[in-house]
């Protein structure tokens, strides 16, 4: 039989035939490949997390849980009881824990919470993810409690009432000192005049008045009010002075959340590292 041999007709058919089958082919090799980039842009975008929202929510609310109230009206009693006295390294706001003597800041805070009726998740429980309502992770360590909440994602740089300020120390890290958010004034463009009530300060429980800027170096982030703005006598219960010259604020633990946009601050923005046993300014 010869081969390679063909008429007009039949090799005008086979030569069609063969072009046919070369585009077949050339389109089933580009339809798997859009089918290939289609599927690996599908699993880029699965393992990219969306971003959290750029838009920062600064203004102070007026509105808040009925619970946050019961907190602030807790730390101010507890601020008026003791009225300057020193107190033992253990005592009332210790004792839930342990009988053990420790510095008790984040005690303190963790104590009124609990006073509050303020609802209350443990370092070891580990909760991870979106953590909706109220809530307070119930530790004395002030590194754990700054953890607990990183892990709830409920870490700001905007201050609310009921918040719990995380102070810091330049050269020392950043979860030095706690203290409750009891008052704020809003003094424009991310600026705050806030009034705290912090216990373990000279072994006592004070109240401090002084000026945050979220848009500040954050180690520079504080300053003591204007002289003209000083209207109460400062005393072992109250001061216009910084804690420490050389604190600043670190974060702030959300007992609760505002609004839906609160910004939420990443690990990279807060440092932890672990608190001193005793504070004294």
């Amino acid at each position: 039989m010869a081969v390679g041999i063909c008429d007009d007709d039949s090799c005008d058919d086979f030569a069609m035939h063969a072009l046919e089958e070369t585009v077949m082919k050339k389109r089933l090799w580009i339809g798997c490949m859009v089918l290939v980039l289609l599927l690996t842009q599908g699993a880029c975008a699965a393992s990219t997390p969306t971003p959290l929202p750029i838009v920062i929510t600064r203004e102070v609310q007026t509105e808040y849980p009925e619970k946050i109230q019961d907190l602030l009206n807790v730390a101010y009693r507890e601020w008026t009881e003791v009225g300057g006295k020193e107190l033992k390294r253990s005592n009332k706001y210790t004792l839930w824990l342990n009988e053990f003597d420790w510095g008790w800041c984040a005690g303190f805070v963790t104590w009124c919470t609990m006073e509050a009726g303020i609802p209350q998740v443990a370092f070891t429980d580990n909760v991870r993810g979106d953590v909706e309502g109220l809530v307070h992770l119930k530790e004395a360590s002030v590194g754990k409690m700054i953890t607990g909440y990183m892990r709830m994602n409920r870490v700001t740089n905007v201050p609310q009432k009921g918040f719990i300020v995380v102070y810091g120390q330049r050269g020392s890290g950043g979860a030095y000192h706690v203290g409750i958010v009891y008052d704020i004034v809003d003094l424009g463009e991310g600026r705050y005049r806030l009034t705290t009530i912090e216990g373990n300060m000279s072994n006592t429980v004070r109240m401090y008045v002084h000026d945050y800027d979220m848009n500040a170096k954050k180690a520079w982030d504080m300053k003591t009010i204007p002289p003209e703005d000083q209207t109460e006598e400062m005393s072992r219960m109250f001061s216009y002075k910084l804690q420490n010259e050389t604190w600043y604020i670190n974060c702030f633990l959300m007992t609760w959340i505002p609004e839906a946009d609160m910004p939420i601050l990443s690990g990279a923005d807060v440092t932890v590292t672990p608190a001193p046993e005793s504070v004294s300014p």
